[in-house]
C-alpha cells in the first residue's frame, strides 16, 4: 500500500469540497463563469474544506481519548512513588489506593505487586511493624518493612498492633495475638460494635463489659489492674495520665496507676501542664500540676458590672421635621421617657460552668458561684436565677432577702 502524503489529502479533500458545492449549487442555476465567480467559488470550498479539517481532529482525539481510557482503566496499575494516590509505609512499601476497589500494596524498588484487593489499612503505634488490613471481607496484617502477608485475613474486626499485641474479633471474642498470631490473651470478652481503641499504652489496655457501658483497665498479661466498672477512662497529656470517670465522682491517675488527683465531685480538664477541677457543689475551680499538688483553690473565668434602673423617670423631648402635601417644612417634638441607668455595688464573677457569684470591688467573694444568672434590682440588692430556674433576691451581703 502506497503511503498518502498531507499535501495529497488535502488536495484530495479539497477537490472534492469543490466538486460537491459545484453540483450543490449548480442545482440552484449558479455558474462559476467568470473570474470573479471562480475566486468566490475557490474560496468558500477552501473555507468548507478548513471546517471539515476541524471536523475530523476533533473525532480522531474523541476516539484516542476514549481508547486511552478504556486502556488506562485496564492497566491502571502504578508502581511510583510519587503518584498521588500511593501512600508511603516504609522506604520500598507503598499502599496505591484506587477508586475501583482495587487497591494494592507494592515494592516501589521492584514494582512488584505484593497483595491485591485491599479495601483499607491501619498502621501500627511506635515501633511495631505489622499493618492491619482488609481484603473487604476479612482483616490480617502485613509486614511495613517487606509488604508480604505475616498473618492471613481471618478476623472479622481487628485493630492496630501497638507495644507487641493486636486485638482481634475471633468467632465473637476479643482476643489479643502477638506478632506471630498466636493468641497472647483470651479472657472470654464478647465482642461489641460499640468497643473502640482497643490497644497498649504504656502497659495497659482499656476493656469493656459485653454491653460496651462501663469499662476498666487490663495490662499485657490479662489482669484486670482497674475492675470494668466506670463510665470511661481516657489516657491525658501524652499517655502519662489516666482520666478516670465514675458517676459525678472523677479521679486522675499516673502512669503507674497511682493516685494524682483521688477521686472527687467534679469534672476535670487536664491541659497546658495543669489540672483544673469544677467542683459540682459549688461550681468553684481549682488549679493543681501533674503532680496532684494544688495551686489555686479558687479562681475565676472572668468579671462583669452590673448596672440597674434607677426609680426617676427622665424626659427628653426630640425635634424633628416634617412636609406637608404643600412642600411646607414645620418642625415638631416629641416626648420620650426613661429610667437612668446606675452601676450596682457588687461585681458579677463567672467560675466553673458559667454560673456566677457576687464579689466587691476590692474582690472579696460575697457569694459563691451558685447561680446561672444575675441582675442587679438597686444599688445592693440582686436578682440570682438558681440551677433550676428560680429566682431569688440576695442583699449585698449576700443573704437571702424573704
Amino acid at each position: 500500500m502506497e503511503k498518502v502524503t498531507s499535501k495529497e489529502f488535502f488536495t484530495v479533500m479539497w477537490r472534492g469540497v469543490c466538486q460537491v458545492t459545484s453540483w450543490f449549487f449548480g442545482k440552484f442555476g449558479f455558474k462559476k463563469e467568470g473570474r470573479l465567480n471562480k475566486i468566490m467559488w475557490r474560496v468558500f470550498a477552501t473555507s468548507a474544506t478548513i471546517v471539515l479539517c476541524f471536523f475530523a481532529f476533533a473525532i480522531v482525539c474523541g476516539v484516542g481519548d476514549c481508547v486511552y481510557n478504556k486502556h488506562r482503566q485496564k492497566h491502571q496499575d502504578c508502581y511510583s512513588p510519587g503518584c498521588w494516590a500511593s501512600m508511603h509505609i516504609s522506604r520500598d512499601i507503598y499502599y496505591h489506593n484506587t477508586e475501583n476497589g482495587k487497591s494494592y500494596v507494592f515494592n516501589s524498588r521492584t514494582g512488584e505487586k505484593l497483595i491485591e484487593h485491599v479495601t483499607w489499612i491501619a498502621e501500627p503505634n511506635g515501633e511495631d511493624t505489622l499493618v492491619c488490613f482488609s481484603n473487604g471481607k476479612k482483616r490480617g496484617y502485613f509486614s511495613k518493612n517487606t509488604g508480604k502477608v505475616i498473618i492471613e485475613p481471618k478476623y472479622e474486626h481487628a485493630w492496630i498492633f501497638s507495644e507487641g499485641l493486636a486485638s482481634v474479633d475471633d468467632n465473637g471474642y476479643i482476643k489479643f495475638i502477638d506478632t506471630t498470631g498466636k493468641v497472647i490473651i483470651d479472657n472470654k470478652m464478647f465482642y461489641s460494635p460499640y468497643m473502640d481503641g482497643l490497644v497498649f499504652h504504656g502497659g495497659y489496655c482499656i476493656v469493656y463489659t459485653d454491653n460496651a457501658e462501663r469499662c476498666g483497665l487490663m495490662d499485657k498479661t490479662g489482669k484486670f489492674t482497674l475492675p470494668k466498672e466506670f463510665d470511661s477512662i481516657e489516657l491525658e497529656n501524652e499517655y502519662n495520665l489516666w482520666h478516670v470517670v465514675k458517676g459525678e465522682e472523677e479521679a486522675v491517675l499516673d502512669k503507674n496507676l497511682e493516685v494524682v488527683i483521688p477521686f472527687t465531685r467534679c469534672s476535670i480538664y487536664i491541659d497546658e501542664g495543669t489540672i483544673d477541677l469544677t467542683m459540682r457543689e459549688d461550681h468553684t475551680m481549682r488549679k493543681y500540676d501533674m503532680e496532684g499538688s494544688l495551686i489555686n483553690d479558687f479562681y475565676i473565668n472572668s468579671i462583669r458590672m452590673l448596672e440597674y434602673e434607677k426609680e426617676e423617670i427622665v424626659y427628653r423631648y426630640l425635634k424633628r421635621e416634617a412636609v406637608d402635601v404643600d412642600d411646607d417644612v414645620y418642625d415638631y417634638t416629641s416626648e420620650e421617657s426613661y429610667h437612668p441607668k446606675a452601676t450596682a455595688k457588687l461585681r458579677a464573677y463567672v467560675a466553673g460552668d458559667g454560673f456566677e457569684g457576687l464579689m466587691a470591688a476590692d474582690g472579696h467573694i460575697v457569694t459563691m458561684p451558685l447561680y446561672k444568672d444575675i441582675e442587679a434590682l438597686s444599688y445592693d440588692l440582686y436578682l440570682c436565677t438558681s440551677t433550676n430556674n428560680d429566682k431569688i433576691i440576695v442583699n449585698g451581703k449576700g443573704e437571702i432577702v424573704k
